[in-house]
């Protein structure tokens, strides 16, 4: 347990875990794509975040490699990962893992002959019970940043996007409850000829000119809209500092005639600057026209590393002062700067402030941001939820557990210094996972009373 166990917190435990949610953020696409990526246990058990602190522990690129291949046998990986597991089993990822391990497996604890149990049932997953985890977890909606490519067609990304082209093809399948976000960053960080070619060919637009490429963009969100886009979702603090500098337009039409005069032309960092914070704040003036809210990645990075003082949502500001009437939600509850957060969401009326992610990054921290939040802004400003995955629905489950257990701690804390009354404890809780999100993405579900 993340507090002290008393009657309170039991109470809130009980109520929260009836709740219904909304998923303010995944990488899911659903139980139509990728559905038998993993088969074997440890390979499943390691996806996304706990390799990272198995690579934070020390692991070395062969042995990473090796924990995630999918051939390699689970007796040829055990010796390494049960060495790397006694060395990570304490961190919150790893505490999603073995909530995963106990609700979906019955597993308390993990050794060889555990993982056998594992792959029997990951072989008989299938849409009806990836659908079902989700739908056991009262998970309502899930908002998701699932029109990028998988990370095997990443090198591609500046060159083009299968993924995005078969959605807006009408290949692309999700459950009704989805939600995509359209993903921004590559349409401002225009590097090389090949990605205005790719957007020719999305849009059937000759592009001869930066205006021509402009109206090109802003047909591609409107198309998305109509398919059911309801945000625009930027991540590019993966890549810079997330200050945009309002750039002359001369400087941005250099560099971008750079590319369209010769195919051969490619553009570097810092040199490629103006260009796109001159696009960012066009797509930007985009989001305020067509009244779409914008998720803005900031704090702590995926993968290991990279630096995290150019996320820090501090350097934002200036955009949330220019664009007043665009609503903005910041990602991760800017970990590890709180005091930052805390400041942009008090003091801007159009920003939303997210914990998707923070649970399981720290949850002692998420503790005092949800109770920190409460005590310096409005209650309509906070989305408690988003499981931040790109496979595995028990994954989901588990964090979203792991994330209502820090919300009913905050809460619990706040009822007994006298802050809240424990009716008013379990409105915020309500507000937070489901009322807040479904009221700032404009979803139209019924509010939770």
């Amino acid at each position: 347990m993340l507090a002290k166990p008393s009657p309170l917190l039991t109470r809130l435990m009980d109520r929260l875990e009836k709740m219904p949610v909304i998923d303010c953020h995944e990488h899911l696409a659903g139980p139509y794509v990728g559905l038998d990526s993993y088969k074997e246990p440890i390979a499943f058990l390691s996806l996304m975040y706990m390799i990272n602190d198995f690579w934070s522990a020390g692991a070395g690129p062969s042995e990473i490699e090796l924990i995630q291949d999918p051939e390699a046998g689970t007796d040829q990986k055990w010796p390494l990962f049960s060495r790397l597991w006694s060395a990570t089993q304490h961190t919150a990822y790893a505490r999603v893992t073995k909530l995963v391990l106990e609700r979906e497996y019955g597993i308390k604890e993990l050794n060889r002959s555990a993982l056998d149990k594992v792959a029997e049932r990951l072989a008989g997953r299938d849409s009806a019970s990836y659908l079902r985890i989700l739908e056991q977890a009262h998970i309502k909606a899930v908002i998701s940043d699932c029109l990028t490519p998988p990370k095997k067609e990443r090198q591609a990304i500046y060159s083009g996007n299968s993924v995005l082209k078969r959605f807006l093809n009408k290949q692309f399948p999700m459950p009704a409850n989805w939600r995509p976000a359209f993903p921004l960053p590559y349409f401002h960080e225009i590097r090389r000829r090949d990605f205005l070619d790719y957007v020719t060919s999305l849009t059937g637009r000759t592009i001869t000119c930066l205006t021509d490429y402009k109206e090109a963009v802003l047909e591609l969100i409107k198309k998305s809209m109509t398919l059911g886009v309801i945000a625009l979702k930027d991540q590019s603090a993966y890549r810079r500092v997330i200050q945009y500098d309002l750039a002359p337009r001369s400087d941005a039409e250099r560099l971008f005639n750079k590319l369209l005069t010769d195919p051969q032309n490619q553009l570097a960092w810092p040199e490629a600057k103006p260009l796109d914070d001159y696009l960012f704040h066009q797509f930007m003036r985009f989001a305020q026209e067509l009244r779409l809210p914008v998720q803005i990645h900031t704090g702590h990075l995926a993968y290991t590393g990279n630096r995290v003082d150019k996320t820090n949502a501090a350097h934002f500001a200036s955009i949330l002062e220019l664009y007043t009437s665009v609503r903005f939600d910041l990602f991760h509850a800017n970990w590890p700067y709180l005091g930052d957060i805390l400041f942009l969401g008090k003091n801007y009326q159009n920003v939303a402030l997210n914990a998707c992610w923070a649970a399981m990054i720290d949850p002692l921290y998420t503790i005092e941001f949800f109770k920190r939040s409460l005590t310096v802004m409005p209650q309509n400003k906070i989305h408690a939820f988003g499981g931040d995955y790109r496979e595995g629905p028990e994954f989901v489950s588990a964090h979203l557990a792991l994330a209502k257990e820090a919300l009913a701690a905050a809460l619990a804390d706040l009822c007994e210094s006298g802050w809240l009354e424990e009716e008013q404890a379990v409105r915020v809780a309500a507000d937070w996972l489901f009322n807040n999100p479904n009221r700032f993405y404009g979803l139209g579900l019924e509010p939770y009373q």
